[in-house]
């Protein structure tokens, strides 16, 4: 890869990642809801579902997905039903007092932390496009 082109990646992957998303919603609540060391679960999650998705991408899937109307509104929907459910537990939870430091914050389970993360990023149709429009400009065939 010639200087040139790590240099556009370098940019493209900063840009990429200065704009929130699912995933970013995804760690600040963890990070709030079980604290700052417990949310390292839940990024471990979200790398290991972005790991996934590059590797579709990287085995062509991904513009298998992206022509077929049909398998992008299944994980489309998938993802917006993990996202609803995810909004009805955050709506149903009990509030908590933040103000107080001494306060017991939930203990979140680690694997259940990093399903997930690991969900939250598997299911998300927009980053899966995204890449399969970004990553190939950077790859010489």
């Amino acid at each position: 890869m010639s200087m040139e082109v790590w240099l556009g990646f370098f940019a493209a992957c900063w840009v990429i990642s200065l704009s929130p998303g699912a995933g970013a919603i995804a760690s600040m609540s963890s990070g709030l809801q079980y604290g700052f060391w417990r949310g390292y679960w839940n990024a471990l999650g979200l790398q290991l579902g972005l790991i996934v998705q590059i590797a579709i991408i990287a085995a062509g899937v991904g513009a298998v997905l992206a022509a077929s109307a049909t398998a992008f509104q299944v994980i489309k929907w998938f993802g917006v039903g993990y996202l609803v459910y995810l909004a009805y537990k955050q709506w149903r939870a009990l509030p908590m007092d933040m103000s107080d430091e001494s306060a017991v914050r939930p203990i979140g389970k680690p694997l259940s932390l990093v399903f997930r993360g690991f969900l939250v990023n598997v299911s998300n149709p927009k980053a899966l496009v995204f890449m399969l429009a970004v990553l190939p400009q950077f790859l010489n065939p």
